[in-house]
């Protein structure tokens, strides 16, 4: 095997460099892999045939002779690549085609390499018609496999594991390769996925041989621009040599060359699929698992009495330690075991090569620290052309009915969007306990039957698609009680084998057994003797979710208003009893119901009341106080479950119910519905039990707050949220760091670039959650966050969220921009944004009217830079502008809004012909004019209402918006009242009174449902 050396890896061509063409020369190489991969692995056949005849003259040179190489051959397929001839042979291992197929390869390239290496086409008429035919079709395999065309079809894994790996075993040198990019065919190409496939080829290329590029400068800053982390990997030069400079996505925890090599050796050993695969990837990067958790795991799929022994196997390999000391033995990842899982295994339990395990990292962002996660969030493993943002991948649920999960843990499509980053992301809309609305222009699910899962430091997240009532309380009670929930959060070793862990052992405080305070305080429902131990009730919560699910299928499309009605209450007992239950547990739960149409909500009110009563009747059922379920303390009116609580006290001081859920409800005008689901809920007020509402029972009081989560309060808050975890300070109005950059002033930009026409006060968070993960952490001491800091962020958002009542083609141009290092010309703008010159004419001219972008004279001709925040502001701290704006026509004097506004108006009607704006214009704003209503008038101003905005808004307004338009950014329905010391319990005594030998709390019952 040959050592990695200056020349392994992908080196570009440059002029006057020390690089030159080399070696086998492929040239064309479009972005498709099946154009240009036959001719190379035809060209790369002599040195092929070359190497493997040496390794035969090594092992037993007669086999050069008497033609009987089938020793030899299996020396090489299992000794050198490792390939078992016995599993080969078997009928009962299965074999990928990729696997199958490089199999194939070795053994052609043996016979051809034995019996016609030295057979050219001259020579082929002196040969038998069967050896014709023989040496015809072993060279069509040898050329053909990995292409999909090959003898089983399979694509590049076959050229990793087949030839590439040969040749990593068997030179001495690495092969000089040269490839000559075609720049027409990759300028042309619409489809990144094509691309992504073809710089993987190259990238595992690179992997054993000396790989050199031949690529325009056009063509390479195209490459750089729409693929940067593969080029950043790949094509970087260092200041000192001449070569790839590939930087690790995770910084100094990347693992050596030798920790890699151990690691994939070990891994090896495992077959794909295996249950000591999926074992291992069911282990925590950091962190433990006990053994009897992994046990209850059903992505790990094995009997409970093999568990111990898989991890003994894994032991052995170096894989895993394992922990003897505590009453439960645990599991955990060594180092080599890290480096194993993060690098060479799949989400799918699939082993991939060193090689194209590198490709597929640094084909995404550099991906964030992660906290601790309760399942294996490992890199996504969708194929064919997959989405690019944030909600066109969660939109991509396929279908249950082609094999997708009804419930899925939440990913993402890249390395800062990844398990994490999407948690992080969607989380950002629950502003408190309680309800949160949030503006976002969600997708539709492609099948609203799936929801989503996951879970980060004990926050749980859930998302589903509002489907009416009936079926949406099903996924949701599928979802929180799904068998991946039980497995990776609801474990016997947070709830305890017995319970015994719930509510921070609150069973010994209370001397009671953990069966009673689950069953008389928190009121879980299905909860009897036989559920009293963790696999009782796994088993029969699994087998109540499973019958409930299926008559929601059959009882939604129902006229049966009987049944629907107790199934209705069955799924509310179960969502409660499963957020009560995390509650003991100690996990926060947060569900969201995205609703794509608000629009036809709020239209139809047959709808709309739907959805009111969902929330009016399903929120306040997620309450607690203590171990007390809040619903039945307050609001159940049902003598049989009345009789089943334990007693309880109120405490003055702490008078006020949690809540056991959080709620977001997102959709593309979700606040419009804030005073509704207000009313809807306080509607419950008057559900109050009699013995409450009259004062001779007491009770705590329950608090559901209704928040808007697009407000200015809110992305504030996020922004220093963010800020905070990412190592930053910010300055605050009137601090001691007034000099710097303040927080109103970070928070004014999400406003103008996020805000709408009719919204200009309003942010999504889920925008701003997922700028903000895009900014590095902060590696100095004392570092304020800055402007552009935050611009960074924003201008890696996806183009339609920028600037939205843009022209998607304006915002292209606009991101173009705000991506490039330098200053760019038209051509440039036009090649890199992929849109017409006549778009370009169109809109280049409105953007730099408002400053956002300016021009700037570079070696005589004008190139274009881009500020999100122009320098004009009332925030921005210069008096001049960045480049060189045109003086009869630039924005000059900005002390008042209707200044900005004079300046466009003269800068577009000098560049397009707009008479109605010239008569205005012309007419002149004094002060006093309403400045929204001129902006209404025209086209070209309305869309940058926003933009302006938030520019000149006061401080007081940032909060509450325009006149005309404010609503509270909070308020709190209160169901209940202040206990009065003198009826603390009354009422409740009454009730035990009442309550029959059997039926006393502290005895055993059925279950409550």
């Amino acid at each position: 095997m040959h050592t990695p050396n200056q020349q392994q890896g992908i080196r570009k061509i440059v002029p006057e460099g020390n690089l030159s063409t080399a070696g086998i020369t492929i040239t064309e190489v479009s972005p498709r892999v099946t154009e240009w991969m036959p001719d190379l692995l035809e060209e790369l056949l002599p040195r092929s045939i070359q190497s493997v005849r040496k390794f035969i003259r090594q092992e037993d040179p007669e086999v050069l002779t008497h033609a009987r190489y089938n020793t030899v051959y299996r020396r090489l397929q299992e000794e050198t690549l490792g390939f078992d001839h016995q599993e080969w042979c078997s009928t009962t291992d299965i074999w990928s085609d990729a696997e199958a197929e490089a199999v194939e390869y070795v053994e052609s390239l043996v016979e051809f390499a034995v019996k016609y290496s030295d057979v050219d086409e001259d020579d082929l008429d002196e040969l038998s018609e069967y050896h014709q035919q023989r040496c015809k079709s072993l060279k069509q395999t040898l050329t053909t496999i990995s292409t999909g065309r090959g003898p089983l079809n399979a694509g590049l894994e076959t050229f990793t594991k087949g030839p590439v790996r040969l040749h990593d075993e068997l030179d001495d040198a690495p092969q000089p390769i040269t490839l000559v990019l075609d720049g027409e065919s990759w300028s042309k190409l619409d489809d990144r996925g094509t691309g992504i496939r073809a710089l993987a080829a190259i990238a595992v290329l690179g992997s054993t041989f000396d790989v050199r590029l031949v690529i325009s400068p056009a063509l390479d800053a195209a490459i750089e621009r729409r693929y940067p982390d593969w080029y950043h990997a790949h094509l970087r030069l260092t200041e000192t040599r001449e070569t790839s400079s590939v930087e690790s996505a995770g910084g100094d925890r990347q693992p050596s060359a030798e920790q890699l090599e151990e690691a994939w050796e070990a891994i090896q050993t495992l077959p794909e699929e295996s249950g000591r695969l999926r074992l291992l990837g069911n282990l925590p990067i950091e962190g433990s698992r006990d053994y009897r958790d992994l046990k209850q795991d059903d992505e790990i799929n094995v009997e409970a009495g093999t568990v111990g022994r898989y991890i003994l196997d894994l032991e052995e390999l170096g894989l895993v330690d394992i922990d003897r000391r505590g009453q439960y033995n645990s599991a955990s990842l060594t180092g080599l075991g890290q480096v194993a899982v993060e690098q060479y295994v799949t989400t799918d339990y699939r082993v991939i090569h060193p090689a194209q395990s590198t490709l597929e990292t640094h084909l995404t962002p550099t991906p964030q620290p992660q906290a601790s996660t309760v399942y294996p969030a490992q890199m996504n493993t969708r194929e064919g052309n997959q989405p690019g943002t944030a909600e066109d991948w969660i939109a991509a649920t396929g279908s249950p009915s082609e094999g997708a999960d009804y419930v899925q843990w939440l990913d993402g499509p890249s390395g800062v969007l990844d398990a994490w980053g999407m948690h992080q992301r969607y989380l950002a809309g629950r502003r408190d306990r309680g309800v949160t609305l949030v503006d976002d222009q969600i997708e539709r699910f492609e099948d609203g039957r799936v929801s989503y899962l996951s879970c980060f430091d004990d926050d749980l997240f859930v998302a589903t698609q509002w489907g009416g009532p009936l079926p949406t309380l099903g996924r949701l009670a599928g979802t929180l009680l799904s068998d991946k929930a039980l497995s990776k959060v609801l474990t016997p070793s947070r709830l305890g084998s017995e319970f015994e862990e719930i509510d921070n052992s609150v069973v010994e405080k209370l001397d009671r057994e953990a069966g009673e305070i689950i069953r008389w305080g928190h009121q879980i429902g299905w909860f009897g003797e036989d559920e009293e131990d963790y696999d009782g009730w796994r088993d029969r919560i699994g087998t109540v979710r499973s019958l409930c699910l299926k008559q929601v299928g059959e009882l939604t499309n129902s006229d049966d208003i009987e049944a629907r009605t107790e199934l209705i209450r069955d799924l509310h007992g179960l969502i409660a009893s499963a957020t009560q239950l995390y509650y003991a547990a100690g996990v926060d739960v947060t569900i969201n119901i995205r609703v794509p149409d608000t629009g036809m909500l709020i239209s139809d009110e047959r709808r709309l009341n739907d959805f009111l009563d969902f929330a009016r009747y399903t929120v306040p059922k997620q309450s607690v106080y203590g171990i007390h379920s809040g619903y039945r303390m307050l609001l159940e009116d049902r003598p049989d479950k009345l009789k089943r609580r334990l007693p309880y006290d109120v405490d003055d001081a702490d008078s006020t119910m949690h809540l056991t859920a959080s709620w977001v409800f997102s959709g593309p005008t979700m606040t419009d519905l804030h005073g509704d689901i207000e009313r809807a809920i306080d509607q419950e007020a008057n559900e109050l039990r009699e013995a409450i509402a009259n004062g001779r029972e007491s009770a705590p009081v329950m608090e559901i707050p209704v928040r808007l989560g697009n407000s200015y309060s809110a992305v504030r808050d996020l922004v220093e949220e963010y800020a905070s975890a990412k190592s930053y300070q910010v300055a605050h109005k009137g601090d001691i760091h007034e000099g710097k950059q303040d927080l109103e002033r970070l928070v004014r930009l999400f406003l103008r670039v996020l805000g709408t026409e009719d919204r200009p006060h309003r942010a999504c968070p889920h925008d701003v959650a997922e700028a903000m993960l895009h900014i590095a952490q902060s590696t100095q001491s004392y570092d304020f966050l800055t402007v552009r800091d935050i611009s960074y962020g924003l201008s890696n958002l996806p183009t339609k969220r920028l600037l939205p009542e843009l022209p998607p083609t304006a915002t292209k141009l606009l991101k173009t921009l705000l991506d490039a290092d330098d200053p760019m010309g038209r051509s440039e703008i036009i090649d890199t944004a992929e849109i017409s010159e006549s778009s370009y004419d169109r809109y280049i001219n409105e953007l730099s009217a408002w400053d956002i972008i300016e021009p700037r004279e570079i070696e005589g001709r004008r190139r274009w830079e881009a500020h999100l925040e122009p320098w004009w502001t009332p925030q921005s701290d210069r008096d001049e502008p960045f480049a060189d704006p045109d003086p009869d026509t630039g924005i000059l004097h900005a002390e008042f809004p209707r200044d900005v506004a004079s300046a466009v108006m003269c800068h577009l009607i000098t560049h397009y012909d707009l008479p109605a704006l010239e008569t205005t214009y012309i007419e002149g704003i004094q002060p006093g004019d309403d400045l929204q209503s001129l902006f209404d008038s025209h086209d070209r101003l309305r869309r940058w209402w926003p933009f302006l905005w938030g520019a000149f808004a006061g401080s007081d307004e940032l909060d509450q918006g325009p006149a005309g338009i404010r609503v509270s950014d909070l308020t709190v329905v209160r169901l209940g009242h202040q206990p009065r010391p003198d009826t603390s319990q009354s009422s409740l005594q009454d009730d035990l009174e009442q309550t029959t030998p059997e039926n006393r709390p502290g005895q055993t019952s059925p279950g409550l449902d």
